[in-house]
């Protein structure tokens, strides 16, 4: 049998992709479907006719379209997508992919979003505004200060700047007595590997100091697995008090500073 044949087989009749790694499904009277297109529909679009529930998986199409040497779509592909590639070329792709879900930054949101309309998310539900940084060789670095009103809060507004093409995200969570705080790029693993950062905060009257450096984390990290990598710094409450200085005008605020670096520069 001919590609072109083989492929007419085993595609989606519906969308006519040959996703890699979806899950296939099929009616009662046998007709298959992506599992991209099954989520869309109601009855099947071939015939009208009725899902079980849970639908039958049509494991034999899955499995042939893994061992197949046909190039197939992203798995992306019906999230926007067009790439089509032989698999040793397309696994590389995916993980690179605009149009993968990523897990939004926000601590308390997290909703999965396409990578290439996080930033619209970001500006329509979270109102991300850049921060002024300094840039000293090869370092990238900005300050903030909290105010008393920051500290109290449980959540904080993600802040973010632009830094060699690349979008980095400052993160500061607060749970129950303890604050956690990380830098997230808005990248792959792989591109993310190639940068760490530093959280630094500095009270310079009593000289009190923790800093912390590590990598920083990829975009495609939920807030869960962050915690698990233990790649962030975390601040108690006592230690945090220790940290705030006091304000002649009445606003104590906590130093926090920020650098990134490529790793080996």
């Amino acid at each position: 049998m001919d590609e072109t044949k083989l492929r007419s087989h085993l595609e989606c009749p519906v969308c006519t992709f040959l996703t890699h790694n979806a899950k296939y499904f099929a009616c009662k009277n046998g007709h298959q479907i992506c599992e991209h297109c099954y989520d869309k529909v109601k009855n099947c679009p071939q015939g009208r006719c009725e899902y079980s529930s849970p639908p039958t998986r049509e494991r034999l199409i899955e499995n042939m379209i893994s061992e197949a040497d046909l190039k197939i779509n992203c798995q992306n592909a019906g999230r926007g997508c067009h790439v089509e590639f032989f698999r040793d070329i397309l696994i590389p792709h995916e993980s690179e992919c605009l149009f993968r879900l990523v897990p939004c930054p926000e601590a308390d949101c997290q909703i999965l979003v396409v990578l290439s309309q996080l930033e619209d998310h970001q500006d329509d539900e979270h109102g991300g505004i850049p921060i002024p940084h300094t840039t000293e060789g090869e370092e990238h670095s900005f300050k903030i200060a909290l105010s008393h009103e920051d500290i109290v809060q449980e959540f904080y507004v993600n802040k973010s700047w632009i830094e060699g093409g690349f979008c980095f995200y400052r993160i500061i969570l607060k749970k129950t007595n303890s604050w956690h705080t990380w830098v997230t790029i808005e990248a792959s693993p792989k591109r993310a590997a190639m940068w760490k950062y530093t959280v630094k905060v500095e009270n310079k009257v009593t000289g009190a100091l923790v800093e912390m450096t590590g990598p920083v984390m990829p975009v495609d990290w939920t807030v869960k697995k962050v915690m698990e990598s233990g790649f962030y710094l975390t601040l108690t409450s006592p230690v945090t008090g220790s940290l705030i200085e006091e304000d002649p005008g009445d606003y104590d605020r906590l130093p926090v500073v920020y650098t990134v670096k490529k790793i080996g520069s």
